[in-house]
């Protein structure tokens, strides 16, 4: 299988390429290395918010819903709420005590704002999950207070890229320890993309020739990746016909 890198290792292989690391050192510059884990974190941040990456996709999480209760602060009600958070949901089923599931619609603010009366009561069939940092759930229609049914919003969704960039005042942090989440086809692409930011005046200022040539390399690895390793593939058999159907 092919090798995770850590986040510290993508970094200096992309300062090798733009000529800041060369392979007679052991190690590059302190504050080279620092400059360029902050740009890979926000290039991380900003796939990870433009895209969708299965492998951030975590295991579904589980809400018991609270009769009478309408919001629901994820972060407080979840026990097992993860710790790179909730970005987006992906798709939301309401469960009952014997554990069927019927699909629930997300649906986006402005149709929840459209309710003539958000307090309607019954079993929900749609819900509306704002996109602040620490988001909040709300139910349509909301569980009858009276209630006593045990009713649970299982949700699948995508959290956010890890934190890779330095911490604290001095920018130090166990740097070896820390992993993108990135599946390993990825990391090329993080690669070409970190050259062409920190190539671009961040740690060095390269040639455009030089940098346009990044940018070709990370614009063909990021549309080979959108079209084939970060898409659902058919694991159905391929239907063909019996053999010798012709003669039947």
């Amino acid at each position: 299988m092919s090798r995770v890198l850590k986040a510290k290792e993508i970094c200096e292989r992309a300062l090798r390429m733009i000529g800041k690391f060369p392979t007679t050192e052991s190690a590059p510059d302190g504050e080279d290395l620092r400059e360029a884990l902050f740009w890979l974190d926000m290039v991380m941040a900003e796939v990870a918010g433009t895209t969708r990456l299965f492998f951030l996709i975590p295991a579904s999480i589980r809400l018991t819903l609270i009769a009478g209760q309408q919001p629901y602060l994820l972060s407080d009600e979840i026990t097992a709420f993860p710790d790179n958070g909730f970005q987006f949901s992906v798709a939301a089923w309401l469960e009952d005590t014997d554990g069927n599931r019927t699909p629930l619609e997300i649906v986006a603010r402005d149709t929840w704002l459209e309710k003539s009366l958000l307090s309607t009561t019954g079993t929900p069939c749609e819900v509306y999950i704002d996109r602040l940092p620490d988001p909040t759930l709300y139910t349509y229609p909301t569980i009858e207070a009276t209630d006593t049914d045990t009713w649970t919003i299982v949700l699948d969704f995508q959290s956010y890229a890890p934190n890779v960039a330095p911490a604290g005042v001095s920018g130090t942090r166990p740097q070896d320890s820390v992993e993108t989440l990135f599946r390993q086809a990825w990391q090329r692409w993080l690669t070409y993309k970190l050259c062409v930011d920190i190539g671009g005046g961040a740690v060095v200022k390269l040639p455009e020739n030089s940098l346009a040539r990044f940018e070709r390399e990370e614009l063909k690895a990021r549309a080979a990746l959108e079209a084939f390793e970060n898409r659902e593939h058919d694991t159905e058999s391929p239907t063909t016909e019996p053999f010798g159907w012709e003669d039947c």
